[in-house]
């Protein structure tokens, strides 16, 4: 697969497009009412993204009530999301052919384990 190598810059404004949540519900990018944090994430099941999914989870009231919107692109087709999207209280879209990771420039690279991005803050102890 041919990966862009463009990237969307923080504060770009993307071209509007109409995506569809695994639950049918329309989502509109960019939402004309608020800021959408969109996440690209692994596959149905992926256990790290499950783990993050549940924290943001935990913090869905904080984020609505700072006016974001939280829209989750995962590359498993939609019968393979839906059971996992159960009690989730924001959209998640099925993304099986990457058209949309190769949109935003988000890479498939064993390299990008390398980038000190994927490792998370460190604990601060010596």
């Amino acid at each position: 697969m041919r990966v862009s190598r463009s990237r969307v810059e923080p504060g770009s404004t993307v071209n509007e497009r109409g995506l569809t949540a695994v639950s049918g519900d329309q989502i509109a990018v960019p939402d004309p009412d608020r800021l959408i944090h969109l996440q690209f994430r692994r596959f149905a099941g992926c256990p790290v993204c499950n783990l993050h999914l549940r924290s943001v989870t935990r913090r869905h009231e904080e984020i609505e009530a700072a006016g974001v919107r939280e829209v989750v692109v995962c590359h498993s087709p939609a019968e393979e999301l839906l059971p996992h999207t159960t009690g989730l209280p924001f959209a998640v879209v099925a993304d099986p052919t990457r058209r949309l990771y190769a949109e935003f420039g988000v890479e498939r690279s064993p390299r990008s384990l390398l980038s000190p991005r994927a490792w998370g803050r460190s604990s601060g102890h010596s």
